[in-house]
C-alpha cells in the first residue's frame, strides 16, 4: 500500500510556504518538494489541500496539479510494484517521483554524473576570471574568494571523514545538516565561521542552479543554516588612538608606515581595502572623494586634522601599504608595545555548541578592520547623527551599522548624562 499527503514546509509563514509531499510506501517514507509554493492563508491543514475559493483561479488550478500529481504517484507505484516483483528501491522511487515533478531537471544525465569537488573548483575559477559576477555586474574580490577555497577544503575533509565522494545532485537538506555538523562538532568551528562557510555552500547551491545542474524548487527547500553571533570585536577610543599617534618607538621604518595608515582608517572609516591605498588626488576642498572597493559605491569623507598632518607628513604621497595579513601582524607588535592597549578584553565566542569566554589583551584582537569600527564607535559616541556617519562609512543599512557600534553599558549611560546636562536636568 502507498500513502500520499501533501503539507506546508511552514504553516506558519507570514506569507508563502513551499508545498511538499510526503509519501509512504512498504515501511519507506519519500518527502520532496513539489516546485508549488501558496499563501498559508490559503491551505486547508486538515485536507491538505488548497483551499475551495471563489474567484481564486491560482488555488483552483493548483489543486488540479496536486490531485494529478498523487494520482501519477499512485500509478507509478503500482507500475514499479509489477514490474520489479514488489521489491521497489527507495532510490529508484525516489528518482522517478523527481522525474515526475520536473523531468526537464531531474533525468540525471548532468547531476548526477558531477563530482561537488569539481563543480566548486568551477564554481572558484569562475569567480577568479569575472565569469561569476558580484550582483551580475562587479568581479568578486580576492578576500571574498579566500572563503571559497577554504569551503573546497573542509568539503574534502568531510568527504574523507565519511569515506563518500559527494555528486552535485547530493546536494540537498541531508547534506546540509550532515556537513554543518561536521563543521560545528568536528572542526570545532565557531559559530561566525560555520555561518561563513554555509553561506558559501548556499552560493554554490545557487551557482548550480544557474547552471541549470539543479532545479531551483528543489534547492530553495534547503533551510541553509547562516545564523551569526554579534562579535565582542574591539574598538578603539579616541585616547587609544591618540597613544598609537604618540608612539616612536619603531623597529623599522614599515613600523611608521603601518600605524599612519591605521590612524587614517580610523579618522575615515573606510575598509582597510580603501584606506591602504587613498588617491590624495581625489581630495578636493578638504573632502576625499572615493568608490568604495567593496560596494562600488561612492562616498564623501571629510579630512581629519590627524590625516592632513600624516599626508602633509609624506609630502601629499603615501607610501606603499603592506598586505593585510603583514598590515595585521605589524598592528599586534606595535600594539603590544603600548600600555594603554595591554589591559584585560573578554570575549564571549560559541565554539562547537558551546559558549565560552576567552580572556585576552586588547593589542591581540587588533586588525586592519578595528580602524572602521573604531571611526563609527567614536562618531556615534560624538553625538554625531547616525545618517550622517552612514553616509561617510557607506553603510546601507541602520542594522548593518549598528553592528559596528561596540558601546558598553557604561558609555550608554554617560552619553545619556550629557544629554540630561546638555537639557538642563540635574542628574541625581
Amino acid at each position: 500500500m502507498i500513502s500520499v499527503k501533501f503539507y506546508l514546509r511552514d504553516a506558519k509563514a507570514k506569507k508563502q510556504s513551499a508545498i511538499r509531499m510526503s509519501t509512504s510506501f512498504k515501511g519507506n517514507r519519500l518527502v520532496v518538494c513539489t516546485g508549488h509554493s501558496i499563501d498559508t492563508s490559503h491551505w486547508d491543514s486538515k485536507n491538505c489541500f488548497p483551499k475551495s475559493l471563489r474567484g481564486n483561479s491560482y488555488t483552483s488550478v493548483l489543486t488540479t496539479k496536486l490531485k494529478k500529481l498523487e494520482a501519477d504517484v499512485h500509478q507509478l507505484y503500482l507500475d514499479l510494484n509489477t514490474s520489479v516483483a514488489g521489491n521497489i528501491s527507495h532510490d529508484v522511487f525516489e528518482q522517478k517521483v523527481r522525474q515526475l515533478i520536473n523531468p526537464e531537471k531531474n533525468t540525471g544525465e548532468n547531476s548526477n554524473k558531477i563530482s561537488l569537488i569539481s563543480f566548486v573548483e568551477l564554481f572558484i575559477k569562475d569567480s577568479e576570471k569575472g565569469i561569476r559576477l558580484k550582483d551580475n555586474q562587479y568581479r568578486i574580490e580576492e578576500n571574498s574568494i579566500k572563503p571559497y577555497r577554504t569551503t573546497k577544503k573542509h568539503i574534502e575533509d568531510f568527504e574523507r571523514m565519511t569515506k563518500r565522494t559527494y555528486l552535485i545532485s547530493d546536494l540537498n537538506q541531508d547534506f546540509h545538516d550532515d556537513f554543518s555538523d561536521f563543521l560545528i562538532e568536528d572542526l570545532n568551528l565557531s559559530k561566525n565561521s560555520h555561518s561563513k562557510y554555509i553561506m558559501v555552500l548556499c552560493q554554490i547551491a545557487k551557482y548550480a542552479v544557474k547552471k541549470k545542474l539543479l532545479p531551483l524548487s528543489f534547492v530553495n527547500e534547503i533551510k541553509f543554516n547562516t545564523s551569526r553571533e554579534e562579535s565582542d570585536n574591539i574598538y578603539l577610543t579616541e585616547k587609544e588612538i591618540d597613544a598609537f599617534m604618540r608612539f616612536k618607538d619603531f623597529k623599522n621604518k614599515g613600523e611608521e608606515v603601518v600605524r599612519d595608515i591605521f590612524v587614517i582608517g580610523c579618522y575615515t572609516g573606510m575598509r582597510f581595502g580603501n584606506y591602504s591605498k587613498i588617491n590624495i588626488d581625489n581630495i578636493r576642498d578638504n573632502i576625499l572623494h572615493i568608490i568604495q572597493e567593496k560596494t562600488k559605491k561612492p562616498v564623501s569623507i571629510p579630512i581629519h586634522e590627524h590625516v592632513k598632518k600624516i599626508i602633509d607628513k609624506y609630502d601629499g604621497k603615501l607610501p606603499k601599504c603592506p598586505t593585510n595579513q603583514e598590515f595585521n601582524r605589524t598592528l599586534k607588535d606595535i600594539g603590544k608595545r603600548i600600555p594603554e592597549l595591554n589591559t584585560s578584553f573578554t570575549k564571549q565566542i560559541t565554539r562547537g555548541r558551546t559558549v565560552t569566554a576567552q580572556e585576552t589583551k586588547k593589542w591581540e584582537l587588533l586588525m586592519t578592520h578595528t580602524a572602521r569600527r573604531s571611526f563609527c564607535t567614536n562618531m556615534y559616541l560624538s553625538g554625531i547623527p547616525i545618517l550622517t556617519i552612514m553616509a561617510v562609512s557607506g553603510h546601507k543599512t541602520e542594522k548593518s551599522f549598528r553592528a559596528y557600534i561596540k558601546v558598553s553599558g557604561e558609555e550608554h549611560a554617560r552619553i545619556m548624562e550629557r544629554f540630561w546636562n546638555k537639557e538642563g536636568t540635574k542628574v541625581r
